[in-house]
């Protein structure tokens, strides 16, 4: 008898671990579409010719002639060359391997002013487009575009008051984003959308709702920058009903954050109406993003967050099917500095349940880490790669079922 009780009692006192055990050795659910064919990232069709570019003539535009009409007659391989001067026009660059290239001579470069009534400073549906040495303003739509094109390089730009975006590849590869300034657009500076095989370095964004996103795109290197004044610092998403579905492998590393906490003045039907003041980091639903050696500093209401667009059934509504896979999912947050984060959040941060912080967590997705001993943090206790797999699992499942009690 005494033996049966006491076999009873062993088996009531493991019981918590062994159900945690259990939560913790129960696989994960795959985080996949439920609708939709499921479009890869940056896979334009295969470029008809190979890069030439530097092989070619050196076109020369000089002040009161049209960049358009001697991009008219180039050839792939071909250098415009821009010399200082105002031009008011929009360039349409359907030549693959097309150097566009502005003289930059002391403070004096070539100037695209679209008089705050044309589209687009530049836009390039030829391959293995490399533009340089301009300054774009005054566009009501973006500063300059590339548009599924194979081989994208903008250097030295200076992007200002370019309408939705300042420089804006989409839906190509291997793209390269260096050097350049982009300010007082009412959604982001540097956006690169649906792309894959990206480079962001030794940029600078200020002045915008968001200075950086990468957005349903593969393979991304955001190194170097500096986004200050901002609304958002950065922005990492996924969202549904794009061309491409995937988001995952960005790498976010050695970039300055700093102050992002100009009022949103985005429109309210666009996506990044959403975004706090006050966001040094966002990461809404993508995969596999690693931040590491960044300073986030001044952010009133976060420097990080991760966040799923199911927690915000009010903008994305609660559709049963996504095109998409909606939690973020392995995501590493590791060896940054915080300094003065989370001190005034947003209204909007308190109304989701949250409070001001370096580092928040909704709690949606599996296999998100945090290394960040002297971070504050919300929830207060973080996965860390310190721990094994089957733990992390166990309290992710344990703290979702607390949350919705």
């Amino acid at each position: 008898m005494k033996k049966r009780l006491f076999s009873s009692v062993a088996v009531l006192a493991a019981l918590p671990v062994l159900v945690i055990a259990g939560l913790g050795l129960w696989p994960v659910a795959p985080d996949v579409a439920t609708a939709g064919a499921g479009g890869k990232a940056g896979a334009p069709a295969v470029p008809e010719v190979l890069d030439v570019r530097g092989t070619g003539r050196l076109l020369t535009v000089a002040p009161g002639e049209s960049i358009q009409a001697v991009v008219d007659t180039a050839a792939p391989g071909d250098i415009v060359q821009v010399l200082p001067g105002v031009y008011h026009e929009t360039v349409l660059v359907a030549t693959d391997s097309l150097t566009l290239q502005g003289v930059v001579a002391d403070d004096q470069r070539p100037i695209l002013d679209g008089d705050n009534g044309q589209a687009n400073g530049v836009l390039a549906i030829g391959d293995y487009f490399t533009m340089s040495g301009f300054h774009v303003r005054n566009y009501t739509s973006n500063g300059v575009t590339a548009q599924g094109v194979t081989g994208v390089a903008f250097r030295d730009l200076i992007t200002e008051n370019t309408g939705e975006y300042g420089l804006f590849p989409i839906l190509s590869s291997d793209v390269l984003i260096e050097g350049s300034v982009t300010s007082g657009v009412n959604d982001t500076g540097i956006y690169v959308g649906q792309s894959r095989g990206i480079v962001l370095r030794n940029n600078e964004a200020f002045g915008n709702v968001s200075g950086i996103e990468i957005e349903n795109s593969v393979d991304a290197l955001v190194e170097n920058n500096y986004s200050h004044d901002n609304t958002a610092g950065i922005l990492v998403f996924i969202l549904p009903g794009k061309t491409a579905t995937e988001g995952s492998a960005t790498r976010i590393v050695n970039n300055r954050f700093e102050n992002n906490n100009l009022p949103n003045f985005s429109r309210p039907e666009m996506t990044v109406n959403l975004v706090p003041d006050g966001t040094g980091l966002l990461i809404l639903s993508a995969d596999s993003t690693e931040v590491t050696g960044n300073t986030f500093s001044g952010h009133k209401s976060f420097a990080v967050a991760i966040v799923a667009l199911t927690d915000f059934p009010g903008f994305f509504g609660n559709s049963p099917a996504w095109d998409i896979p909606v939690m973020p999912e392995g995501n590493w947050i590791h060896d940054n500095v915080y300094i003065n984060n989370g001190f005034d959040p947003d209204p909007e941060v308190i109304e989701a349940g949250f409070v001001g912080a370096d580092l928040l967590w909704s709690t949606a997705g599996a296999g998100n880490r945090w290394d960040e001993a002297k971070a504050k943090a919300f929830p207060p206790l973080l996965p860390s790669s310190r721990w094994p797999g089957f733990a992390q699992r166990a309290y992710w499942r344990l703290i979702n079922f607390a949350a919705h009690l």
